[in-house]
Formats: structure tokens, C-alpha cells, sequence
């Protein structure tokens, strides 16, 4: 995924973003990440626990580098479906009302970007312990009618967003921050096409709470760039090397719930080994329902490119696309140019076959001068329509 420039202090004070990648292998850029923030009683958001130019708020690494106290609170933690009342065929959409997109062909080959709708209803069994091996599409929910992009359209938001900022994005289906919570109040439709978070290691405990509580998201994303060194915290070192995390992973594994279907950890390299390793670390390739992947580069064809490539080794699963900005430009991209990559991106992953999910960073502004997402956000920080709301708004994935 790509370079997410980002320096970390430690103090206590970060505005969270939605993690800034590293394209560590292509790019030889600093890179930065954001990370979840924690909620006070009313449910305001108070400081991300690392942060692009910010510290360490709120978390603490450990002996095996993973970081405490990174969540909201647990009476916060809202299901992807406002009743949580999903089948435990794994079938259902989000909510109660939203219904999964329409049926298409998945991918015959590993490299195939061509084809079908980049959906079909969701399928497979639960995730037991064990879980269970999911080749169909993933695609469930979303609250908004996306037009020929089907359930293919979602938002990534970074630190300093209000959950109000959602509804004025109309033709997303769903959207992710770093958390498993909502920050405060939020409207049904907001509430119901959430797709809650894991990203630390010190997420797991809250995690099988959550999806062993009355209510289970359908849909629960897993570790958020394990490989990842951060500078000021885990310096030279990943955040978890993949034993670490299998060890890490097991109390879910062991207590998946019913209803919830998980997307496999995430990586800052997607080229990288770090995955392949966790897999034989914690015999859990089949535990997970969707692969996952974040990008950052200008060129919308080189972006292709890796997303592909990441397929042709991973192709056993859908794919979800969690990050994806043309980042790694120092700002250089002009409004027009993120539009355009935007459509080259989804026209893409709607006519992939394998691609099911495209959440684009960043729904809000971030005003922290990461270069990443500079010219990328839709709603700016006072909560008004950006320059690239209209476009993402109009853009059918064709």
C-alpha cells in the first residue's frame, strides 16, 4: 500500500487518521500512520493513539509491540447492522433494509481484471473455530444506492471526523475509521454501514466482546498494518512480527461468535512476506472471509498493477480494498488528477471480478500536512463538501 508520511511523539495529544500506508518497497518515503482514538463518556472523540505528526496518546507498547488502550469505549461498539441480528449464514447485508448487491461471476483467474460485477451475495458458513473458506464475493450492505458501482463504494476516515460528516456523503455503502465504536451520535444510516476495527493486538479482548455480544457486526476487519515500524514506538521493528500476532489472534480464533465474518490483516507492504508468514504461523488462512489491501500512488496504473499482483498470490478469497488515495505525490496531484484516479480505481475494481470493496481515504479533511491524502478527502474539517464530493457522488464505476 503505499508511504504514509507521519513522524510519532510521544505526548498525549494525536489526531488519528485513517492509517497512512507505506509503499516501504517502492517508495523510500518516511511513512505515517493513524490510529484509533479513544472516547470519553459522552462519546466525543478525544486523541488517535498514533497520529500523522502527532504521539502516542493512550496506548503503550508492550513487550511484544502491541499498544494498549487503543479502542473506544465498549458501550459505544455499534454492530454493522443496527439489530445485529444477521443470519448465521453469513447471508445477510448490514442492516435490516440494505441488500447485497446483485450476483456476478468471481474471478476464474488469479490476474483476471476483467469480467462480471465485482459482486455476488454474500455466501459461506460462519466463522467457527477454525472458521470457514469464503470464495464468493463479500459484498453484504450499504445503506445508500451507489448506481452501477453496486456495494463497491466506501469511505475511510481519518482523526477528526464526526460521524455527521457520512450522511453528507450519499452514494457511499459503507465506511471504516480505526475503532470498533462510533464517536458519539450518529444517524441510522451512519450506525448501520460501520465496519468495525481490530487493529492492535490490545483490540482482541474487546473484539470478542463485541461479536459474542446482542450486537455482532457482520463484517469485522482485523489487524491494521502488523509490519509496520513506527517511528518513536516500535522503531526498526514491526508492530507484530506474524508469530506475535498468530499468538495474538487466538482468543477471537477460539471465540469467533456466530454471526461475524472477518477480513484478514492488513499490511503496510503488500508485496511483502509478512502475511504468508502469519498464515503459517496461525493455521488460520480459512478462519477469514476477505482478503485486504491499501494503496498510495499517483499513478493509477501502477496501483493496478500491485492490486493485482497482491491477487494473483491471494486469490482464493475476495479482496477489499481499505486505503487507496493518490498518495506519494508531496501534494503534487491536482484536484482533477485525484478525480480522474478515483474513476480509473473503481471502473477497475468494479470489473475485476475479485475486487468487492474500495474505501477511499479520506472522507474528512486531515490538516496534519500528510501528502497522502492532501488533495484526497471529500468533507473538509468544518464539515463542508470538498472539491472531490461531487465527483465521488456522480462516479458510477464505469
Amino acid at each position: 500500500m503505499r508511504s504514509f508520511l507521519l513522524t510519532l511523539v510521544f505526548a498525549l495529544s494525536v489526531s488519528a487518521r485513517c492509517v497512512g500506508k507505506k509503499e516501504a518497497t517502492r517508495n523510500k518515503q518516511s511513512l505515517t500512520v493513524a490510529k484509533i482514538g479513544t472516547q470519553d463518556t459522552s462519546g466525543s472523540l478525544i486523541n488517535g493513539t498514533m497520529n500523522n505528526g502527532g504521539d502516542l496518546s493512550n496506548g503503550t507498547s508492550s513487550g511484544s509491540n502491541s499498544f494498549a488502550n487503543s479502542g473506544s469505549s465498549s458501550t459505544t461498539s455499534v454492530a454493522a447492522g443496527a439489530t445485529g441480528d444477521q443470519g448465521q449464514s453469513g447471508g445477510q447485508s448490514n442492516s435490516a433494509t440494505s441488500s447485497s448487491s446483485a450476483p456476478s461471476s468471481t474471478s476464474s483467474s488469479p490476474s483476471s481484471v476483467s469480467g462480471s460485477s465485482n459482486t455476488e451475495s454474500s455466501q459461506g458458513s460462519t466463522a467457527g473455530s477454525g472458521g470457514s473458506t469464503n470464495t464468493l464475493s463479500t459484498s453484504t450492505s450499504g445503506g445508500a444506492s451507489s448506481g452501477n458501482c453496486g456495494g463497491l463504494k466506501g469511505v475511510c476516515f481519518n482523526g477528526g471526523f464526526q460521524p455527521a460528516m457520512y450522511d453528507k456523503i450519499t452514494t457511499a455503502s459503507e465506511w471504516i475509521t480505526f475503532q470498533m465504536g462510533i464517536p458519539g451520535s450518529a444517524s441510522s444510516r451512519t450506525t448501520q454501514d460501520h465496519i468495525p476495527m481490530m487493529p492492535f493486538a490490545s483490540n482482541v479482548a474487546e473484539a470478542v466482546d463485541l461479536v459474542n455480544g446482542p450486537n455482532a457486526p457482520a463484517w469485522l476487519l482485523t489487524f491494521n498494518e502488523p509490519d509496520f515500524s513506527y517511528p518513536g514506538v516500535t522503531p526498526g521493528t514491526p508492530t507484530m512480527t506474524p508469530e506475535e500476532a498468530a499468538a495474538a489472534i487466538k482468543h477471537l480464533l477460539d471465540n469467533p461468535g456466530t454471526v461475524t465474518k472477518y477480513v484478514a490483516p492488513v499490511t503496510a507492504d503488500s508485496s511483502g512476506k509478512w502475511q504468508e508468514d502469519f498464515f503459517a504461523a496461525c493455521n488460520c488462512k480459512d478462519f477469514f472471509s476477505a482478503y485486504n489491501i491499501h494503496q498510495y500512488n499517483k499513478d493509477s496504473g501502477a496501483v493496478i498493477d500491485a492490486i493485482t499482483a497482491y491477487h494473483s498470490k491471494f486469490n482464493d478469497k475476495p479482496l477489499w480494498v481499505t486505503e487507496i488515495a493518490p498518495g506519494n505525490a508531496g501534494c503534487s496531484v491536482s484536484w482533477d488528477e485525484a478525480g480522474q484516479f478515483m474513476k480509473d480505481i473503481f471502473k477497475f475494481a468494479k470489473n475485476s471480478g475479485f475486487v468487492d470493496k474500495v474505501f477511499w481515504n479520506s472522507g474528512n479533511q486531515l490538516t496534519n500536512g500528510d501528502t497522502n491524502v492532501c488533495n484526497s478527502w471529500l468533507i473538509d474539517s468544518s464539515g463542508n463538501p470538498g472539491p472531490l464530493l461531487a465527483t465521488y457522488e456522480a462516479m458510477d464505476c464505469t
